[in-house]
């Protein structure tokens, strides 16, 4: 995340009820950023210094991640997937991807950078903002400017996974709920995604909130996500519902209310209802209901 007073990830990683957890933000792409290379934000866990590349020019990739890289192992441990997420809401601009090749040389260089150094990323001198720590997958959070580069980025993610079959690598994908979504429908279907976490929130008209509330103009988009995916790139891919943790969010929706919801699209999509995305982590740490976090709760919805 890219909050001030966000704990650090090995605390987050203490919560039982998180399965998967996305470290975000890689949210400058090469074809835009300094120096050519990425640029990344991921609020308080990194000390502010940056690299510089290959020809010295200053760039905006963090390099000072010495807390993350300590803790991605210890959340691996603990039985966790980590995943580093692209994209965000900040900054608009910095999120476009000229063309396909230039997708495929971003997916090269988030291999080196945060997939299992190899010795050719070594002999380059490329960089490793999470040192020797490999995170288990990368999820688009895609929210600016178009469909782009997106699958040929996903599909040459996918090529490199396939060179180290020792361990299993994921993609993901968080859509905004309308569907069609402009950024990230076209890569849903033309290339292979894990888990597709919806943002069911932030737009009215598909929000889960107007679902609970019954809002006759409710255009909830489960169904139409699900018929997307039985389309795509992987028929098998989970759906989660996407939820704000933050009580003071105008489409908050409780965990009584996030019952029925559940127990409806779990009930429908049994093979492709994968459970629920929270945005995010410290906001669900400080929701605390009867006792646990947000979090908790939604676990114990599941179960």
């Amino acid at each position: 995340g890219q909050g001030y007073n966000q704990p650090r990830l090995s605390q987050i990683c203490q919560e039982t009820s998180l399965d998967i957890i996305n470290i975000g933000f890689v949210n400058v792409f090469p074809d835009v950023g300094q120096g050519g290379w990425p640029g990344s934000n991921f609020g308080n866990q990194c000390n502010g210094q940056t690299y510089t590349n290959a020809d010295g020019e200053a760039t905006q990739l963090l390099s000072g991640c010495q807390q993350i890289a300590d803790d991605i192992p210890v959340c691996q441990q603990a039985g966790k997937k980590v995943f580093i997420s692209l994209g965000g809401a900040y900054p608009a601009d910095g999120q476009i991807i000229d063309n396909d090749d230039s997708a495929r040389d971003f997916a090269d260089f988030l291999w080196g950078a945060f997939g299992p150094e190899t010795d050719a990323w070594v002999a380059q001198n490329g960089p490793r903002p999470f040192g020797d720590a490999v995170v288990d997958g990368f999820d688009f959070d895609i929210e600016h400017n178009g469909p782009t580069g997106y699958a040929a980025l996903a599909r040459r993610l996918r090529d490199n996974f396939s060179e180290f079959p020792s361990k299993q690598f994921y993609l993901s994908a968080a859509p905004q709920c309308l569907s069609p979504d402009a950024q990230l429908s076209n890569a849903i279907q033309f290339a292979s995604f894990d888990f597709i976490w919806v943002q069911f929130y932030n737009t009215d008209p598909c929000s889960a909130r107007a679902w609970v509330d019954g809002d006759v103009t409710s255009d909830f988009t489960f169904d139409a996500w699900i018929a997307a995916i039985k389309l795509g790139g992987n028929p098998s891919a989970k759906l989660f519902i996407g939820l704000p943790a933050d009580p003071t969010q105008a489409y908050y929706v409780s965990p009584d209310e996030v019952e029925t919801l559940v127990e409806e699209y779990m009930g429908r999509y049994p093979e492709n209802f994968g459970g629920i995305m929270i945005w995010e982590a410290t906001a669900s740490d400080e929701n605390q209901i009867d006792g646990r976090s947000y979090a908790a709760n939604m676990k114990s919805v599941l179960l």
